[in-house]
């Protein structure tokens, strides 16, 4: 898999603006699952969530390593938010973030084993 060629088609892809084409890296039957939603397969939803928090969500894949058939990647995401966690007075009335390093840690070890195997 030449997976910077697929960061690039992935960075298309996810282009919320320029109407890309998201689902398209998915294959049928997919799950999409991230710290802020269940796994799913309604990837319409999902893409239609975004659009409407961050109608012009870009990401750009900073770092991608992977094998044949995984990768893990880090990205820079930008958008324009259009929800509302600041009051009047342009102060902060709700924060989540997150950042989850055990998740990635254990995708890479499961696939440097299957590897070895």
């Amino acid at each position: 898999m030449d997976w910077e060629a697929w960061a690039r088609r992935a960075e298309r892809a996810i282009d919320v603006a320029a109407r890309g084409d998201w689902k398209g890296l998915f294959a049928p039957g997919a799950t999409f699952t991230d710290p802020a939603t269940a796994g799913t397969t309604d990837l319409r939803a999902i893409a239609r969530d975004t659009r409407g928090a961050f109608p012009d969500w870009t990401q750009e894949i900073t770092f991608i390593r992977g094998g044949d058939d995984w990768a893990v990647f880090e990205w820079v995401g930008r958008a324009t938010y259009l929800g509302g966690e600041v009051d009047a007075d342009g102060l902060v009335t709700r924060w989540r973030d997150y950042l989850d390093r055990k998740e990635p840690e254990q995708q890479i070890r499961r696939f440097a084993r299957a590897q070895r195997s």
